[in-house]
């Protein structure tokens, strides 16, 4: 997930960023940290990209609900 987080916002460095981390943090994630995943979508979302709090952390917020995964075409 980080890495997919990296190509949306550009770097490690602008991850680091936003979370008010070092870069050298981002080494010891193996997902990301709960505190940090709203902020981190916020920052998605201004950037275009998809990334959404149930991607990132789907034991903490579950699974997408059926209102934003799919949308009506009618």
């Amino acid at each position: 997930m980080l890495d997919k987080l990296v190509d949306c916002l550009g770097s490690k460095k602008e991850v680091a960023r936003i979370c008010s981390v070092r870069p050298p943090t981002l080494h010891n994630w193996t997902r990301i940290p709960a505190h940090h995943v709203l902020i981190l979508e916020e920052a998605v979302k201004a950037k275009g990209g998809d990334i959404d709090r149930y991607s990132m952390r789907p034991d903490i917020f579950g699974k997408c609900p059926e209102s934003m995964s799919q949308k009506s075409v009618a």
